[in-house]
């Protein structure tokens, strides 16, 4: 088939229109594993320049054949159609149907690759922002798009990436690398996926809790939906209509009707206690870390990447083989879940993996369906899985590079996107009647022609989310990372039951270095304190005493303290009727309430924070105080303790001084609507929640609180989450 060019009677465009999508009926056992798109690039420099697609409610449908022709136009004679395939899920990585052309996004550089498939060389490097990413005159490193995902339409002639930072959507031409369209869409947005008539896309949104469809044409809104917190990746369901999206923070997977966009269940995923002997190893515990889910080829069946976090056990009882345990999930195609496999038996687990691995990140599919392969960013490797017996075929260790954040199959091979080390390693997979057999196809090549971070920060990036204890110390047999915990650097959102106290994992997001003491009662300075997690809750073996790990510990600081952002704000309001400049005069309001109220008290500074004021070395021996005092440590009690049957308890700092079980450091309000739940046990699920709990607290003695009404709530609760 031909596509037309130039002016064509609007019959010839029905017509074609209706012969591809014959093709894609024909074809669409295709693309079963994210392969789909193309781009290419040049110069780029698009950041903020182009339009709102928020702001803009749909243009009339019937336009949409006239400009998809003038957007196949853009791109110049583009040839024979060719093969088409639906990309099933969203991902970092991605195949043309062809099978000529490989598409990596680069979230550390603010650029999409384009290589081709036979040499392995790299085509064209698209920057997609205004300028290449550098450090700052502050020391950090911040880039300003961020791309996390790609999708290809069904020809391959047009590539969507996600900006996360940027909160855009790109529309490349896989052709010519120029840009077609650029548009806001939401705040953080991750996973894309086009419709299989190429005519919408969609986009979860992760800081504002929806997804939003987008024309594909031109960028401009259709609709949204909104949903359970922080979608993330997205998948077609078995009907090619359904639209899937995971959830990072649980609790597991949202259906989408498309037409109109609108939710329409929400399959949770079973958490399960431990055995029946109560064996704390047993795989169990909050579902988090929801990476990826892909339909398996030739079946309904939903496979979800996820982890499970054992906060039922206590310190000191807790040790790293019963922190977090890597899972892969089936749902069928009414939501109800089949199977659970891990890492050991479990009801319903069917048989356990072989291999401890940590971080299932992406997912991929062999043709046939007959084997799952999922990248495991932490321990480094890629599981093989039997899809019919549901048990581990074979683990891929080690990775030539580090970090693998993407997967996708093409023409009998993987092909295994790095992201610590901006390459790609490719494996034929083959079989054979011992059984499959995976050998590497040829030495990792790079996606990247030089890398922008600084290499410090490079080496922490990797340390933090590392579980490869074949190379370094951080923990035993592969299991848990720093990053396991701190999802994307943020929070897992759960509590731990830690010595001190029930412990809410707090986020590391926009750095350390002005948020003073660390821990909730000021008993750590420093990011290199953190040697003592590495110890205790990752089973590692680590020491500032060793001149070699110093250096590591250095590294992993360098790059919390200067490499990972603050979180986007949200860019609706929490009810999602509110955008632009209502919702910034009601933040506005919220603000004016903060400081009448006497917050900033409390909250003040850069980071929103007193802790460490009257002290700038953060002196851990000077006395604790209650009100600012030079070379003091300022803590508070708010009335927050937790008495219950985990209660806080009196302990030391990491050098021996006494700490009140209930005198609490103050936390930052930086990236605030990111880290849910709040307080320092993580008893109040929302911002909501804290409010009234703050205000009592920041009461004088033997004052009433004031009292807010509806309308000062809401105002006061936005401003909080616009920090």
């Amino acid at each position: 088939m031909v596509i037309y060019t130039g002016a064509r009677a609007p019959a010839v465009r029905r017509i074609t229109r209706i012969l591809e999508i014959g093709l894609l009926l024909v074809a669409g056992a295709w693309g079963c594993s994210g392969g789909g798109g193309a781009s290419k690039g040049g110069t780029g420099g698009a950041t903020n320049s182009g339009h709102d697609a928020a702001a803009e409610v749909g243009t009339a449908d019937a336009d949409a054949d006239a400009h998809a022709d003038a957007q196949g136009d853009a791109g110049g004679d583009a040839g024979p159609v060719g093969p088409r395939a639906v990309q099933s899920h969203s991902s970092a990585i991605a195949v043309n149907p062809a099978g000529t052309r490989l598409y990596v996004v680069h979230p550390d550089a603010d650029s999409v690759s384009v290589l081709d498939l036979a040499t392995r060389a790299i085509l064209h490097d698209v920057l997609l922002a205004s300028k290449a990413v550098a450090v700052d005159s502050a020391g950090r490193y911040e880039p300003a798009v961020g791309p996390r995902a790609l999708a290809l339409d069904s020809t391959g002639h047009t590539l969507f990436v996600t900006g996360q930072r940027s909160g855009h959507l790109y529309a490349l031409d896989a052709a010519s690398g120029a840009l077609l369209h650029d548009a806001f869409v939401c705040s953080e947005p991750i996973g894309v996926l086009v419709s299989d008539d190429d005519a919408s896309v969609f986009v979860a949104c992760s800081q504002d809790d929806q997804v939003v469809q987008v024309h594909a044409y031109d960028l401009s809104a259709v609709g949204a939906a909104a949903g359970p917190r922080k979608p993330w990746a997205l998948a077609w369901a078995a009907d090619g209509k359904t639209l899937l999206a995971t959830h990072l923070l649980g609790p597991g997977v949202s259906a989408f009707k498309t037409g109109p966009l609108a939710l329409s269940a929400t399959w949770e995923l079973e958490e399960g206690p431990p055995s029946a002997d109560d064996d704390p190893t047993e795989p169990h515990g909050p579902v988090r870390g929801i990476y990826d889910a892909a339909v398996r080829p030739g079946s309904s069946e939903l496979w979800v990447a996820h982890i499970m976090l054992g906060i039922d056990t206590p310190q000191p009882a807790l040790n790293f083989q019963q922190t977090v345990f890597p899972a892969l999930s089936i749902f069928d195609d009414t939501g109800t879940q089949q199977a659970r496999l891990s890492v050991a038996p479990n009801p319903g687990d069917g048989q356990a993996f072989g291999d401890i691995v940590s971080g299932p990140h992406a997912i991929a599919f062999s043709d046939d369906g007959a084997l799952a392969f999922v990248a495991d960013s932490n321990s480094e490797d890629v599981l093989v899985v039997d899809t019919a017996r549901r048990v581990e075929s074979q683990i891929i260790r080690p990775l030539p590079g580090h970090t693998p954040e993407g997967i996708v199959w093409s023409a009998g091979k993987i092909y295994v996107q790095e992201r610590n080390s901006e390459d790609v390693v490719a494996f034929a997979v083959t079989g054979a009647a011992s059984g499959v057999v995976v050998t590497p196809d040829g030495a990792a090549f790079p996606t990247l022609a030089a890398d922008p971070m600084p290499a410090t920060m490079r080496l922490g990036q990797r340390l933090f989310y590392s579980a490869n204890s074949d190379q370094l110390p951080l923990t035993q047999n592969h299991w848990v990372a720093c990053a396991s915990c701190h999802l994307e650097g943020r929070s897992d959102a759960v509590t731990w039951k830690f010595a001190q106290g029930p412990r809410d994992t707090p986020t590391n997001a926009g750095g350390l270095l002005d948020t003073g003491f660390l821990f909730r009662t000021a008993d750590r300075t420093q990011v290199q304190d953190y040697w003592r997690t590495i110890n205790v809750e990752q089973g590692g073996h680590f020491s500032l005493d060793n001149p070699t790990q110093k250096t590591l510990l250095d590294a992993v600081a360098a790059f919390v303290n200067y490499a990972l952002p603050a979180p986007v704000p949200p860019s609706t309001d929490a009810t999602h009727t509110l955008q632009g400049q209502a919702l910034e005069d009601l933040r506005a309001q919220g603000k004016t309430l903060f400081m009448q109220l006497g917050c900033a008290t409390c909250h003040s500074g850069p980071a929103l924070t007193d802790s460490g004021a009257g002290n700038p070395t953060l002196d851990l021996t000077g006395p604790v105080v209650s009100t600012q005092t030079p070379g003091g440590v300022l803590l508070h009690d708010v009335g927050t303790c937790s008495q219950a049957d985990f209660p806080d308890v009196d302990h030391s700092d990491i050098l021996g001084d006494d700490r009140a079980a209930c005198a609490f450091d103050t936390p930052s309000l930086r990236g605030l609507a990111d880290s849910a739940p709040y307080l320092h046990d993580g008893s109040a699920e929302t911002i909501d929640a804290v409010v009234p709990i703050m205000i009592q607290a920041s009461a004088p003695v033997g004052q009433a609180a004031p009292t807010l009404n509806a309308d000062q709530q809401r105002a006061l609760v936005e401003y909080l989450r616009s920090l």
